[in-house]
């Protein structure tokens, strides 16, 4: 393969797999725009995710995708919880406690799996896998990535239906954008940032079953892809799902362009990426570059 098609080659994976970051990000660009909380736990949520979509893969014998209606409403419930009692109790508090409770709750997280299931990784195996791939012209799309980009996209597209197009979506734009306001309407607080969590944690439970075909998986994953979503959430602006998409692929294409023509970053090369571009744009450009990190209250 020369030159030219190596690269044609880079870019289709690196947008095969810009989709899973993107939507791996909506959740906490979503929190934190509705709701001000920057959620450090936020990994840990794919992670569980993951583990949930492995369980169900190698103990009941399920094909991954099929899991999703398992791991969605199961993720809802946890997140759902988890913020009437702990998350709603911060929201007032400075933004250093938020970083403290969900940096705690992380911790938990990740040594709880490892205490039922060991740090050994882990990965599901779809009958996707291995030779399953489309041929273009020479040019390989794998099918588990090809069906996690169009499961990417369809969650991502019905997170932005839902905002726009439903009246509790507009009661969540609304209480991101003014919260006193949509209280003196009627429109209750507590139940749309409860909802609005759950539906967030739900999302990245389920971005982290379309990550488990694709590589290992183990307790303590959960750091890297925060850091993915915080960097990918300051190119996007907060709550901007076109730009979570824009912003995930342009992370996606960055890390495969090191991985193939960089060989020397080795494993590190999604940690470099992150970094090299959440400094980048913060530096160049620190209102975002799809319409900018706004303030905690403003969802695109």
């Amino acid at each position: 393969m020369d030159f030219s098609d190596l690269l044609i080659q880079t870019l289709i994976n690196g947008i095969l797999i810009g989709g899973l970051y993107g939507v791996m990000t909506l959740g906490f660009s979503v929190i934190w725009g509705v709701m001000g909380v920057i959620n450090l736990a936020h990994g840990e949520f794919l992670m569980l995710g993951a583990y949930m979509a492995w369980v169900l893969n190698k103990q009941q014998g399920w094909e991954p995708f099929l899991t999703l209606l398992v791991i969605l409403p199961v993720m809802f419930l946890l997140g759902y919880v988890i913020q009437i009692v702990l998350i709603n109790r911060i929201i007032e508090k400075p933004h250093l406690i938020a970083l403290l409770v969900t940096y705690g709750l992380a911790i938990v997280m990740a040594s709880t799996v490892k205490l039922i299931y060991t740090a050994n990784p882990r990965i599901t195996t779809t009958q996707f896998s291995g030779y399953w791939e489309f041929d273009f012209g020479g040019f390989v799309l794998p099918v588990t990535k090809t069906l996690v980009l169009i499961a990417a996209l369809l969650m991502m597209f019905g997170l932005y239906f839902f905002l726009n197009r439903t009246r509790f979506g507009k009661s969540i734009r609304a209480a991101a954008q003014n919260k006193e306001a949509a209280r003196m309407v009627g429109i209750e607080i507590n139940k749309v940032y409860a909802a609005t969590f759950g539906i967030c944690i739900a999302l990245t439970g389920a971005a982290g079953m379309l990550l488990s075909p694709l590589g290992s998986i183990h307790p303590f994953m959960g750091a890297a892809w925060t850091l993915k979503a915080f960097a990918i959430t300051a190119m996007a602006g907060l709550g901007n799902i076109p730009g979570a998409l824009l912003g995930g692929m342009m992370l996606g294409l960055v890390e495969n362009l090191l991985a193939t023509f960089v060989p020397t970053v080795g494993s590190s090369v999604g940690i470099i990426s992150s970094f090299a571009l959440l400094v980048i744009v913060l530096v160049t450009r620190p209102q975002g570059l799809f319409g900018g990190l706004k303030a905690p209250q403003e969802i695109r």
